[in-house]
């Protein structure tokens, strides 16, 4: 089975998607189902429960060093003041806190943050991060036999599906959340071009610029 672990709608302010348009396009794209990662919030979640795909309750958490993602939590978690406390929140919940793009630049927590904290996934693939960060970030999780995920980190409709993590026969999101914490998953899809760089660079100077140089 095939699921997105990592998908913003228009819940999330750097996301137009609506959560139909979203779910349409899994469907086509093969997908069993799909976690809205979005910033802060669970709205989107809670408009998409009445669906034939898997819908995981998760949330991606902001910090000042970085997005740390929250799978199979129902409650929504806030901005928090930094990882460790995420992560406390998240595990509170019963969920799995998740290393999102490591090595990514701009919303990446970074190698130290991983290896200081105790995570319950780190995502290998993320389609919208470079191939050789994916694969830094995939060795890493091997080194400290951390389970891998992957996502699109979709923030328009065409990239949903474009990254995926694979697991065996599941019936709901808690048979997902248990194959995860097992170990029992891969991963697959796209990562991104040099021109998809270039213009992920530009746009990420202004979002950045407009925030007044602080992290999403």
């Amino acid at each position: 089975m095939k699921f997105d672990l990592h998908v913003h709608s228009e819940y999330s302010p750097d996301s137009l998607s609506s959560v139909r348009e979203i779910l349409v396009m899994a469907r086509r794209r093969g997908l069993d189902g799909l976690a809205f990662l979005d910033h802060n919030t669970m709205d989107a979640y809670h408009e998409a429960r009445d669906t034939s795909l898997i819908i995981v309750p998760a949330v991606e958490v902001s910090t000042p060093s970085g997005h740390v993602g929250a799978l199979g939590v129902e409650d929504g978690i806030k901005r928090q003041p930094d990882v460790k406390t995420a992560i406390s929140q998240i595990l509170k919940r019963g969920g799995i806190p998740v290393a999102l793009h490591p090595y990514r630049f701009w919303s990446g927590i970074g190698e130290d943050q991983v290896r200081s904290h105790e995570w319950g996934a780190l995502e290998g693939l993320n389609a919208r991060t470079a191939y050789k960060e994916n694969l830094k970030a995939q060795r890493l999780a091997g080194e400290l036999n951390i389970p891998v995920i992957g996502g699109s980190d979709a923030h328009q409709v065409e990239g949903v599906g474009t990254g995926y993590t694979v697991v065996r026969r599941v019936d709901s999101w808690q048979g997902l959340i248990r194959e995860i914490e097992q170990g029992r998953t891969g991963v697959g899809g796209s990562h991104r071009t040099s021109t998809q760089t270039l213009r992920y660079v530009k746009k990420s100077v202004s979002q950045w610029m407009g925030r007044g140089f602080s992290r999403m």
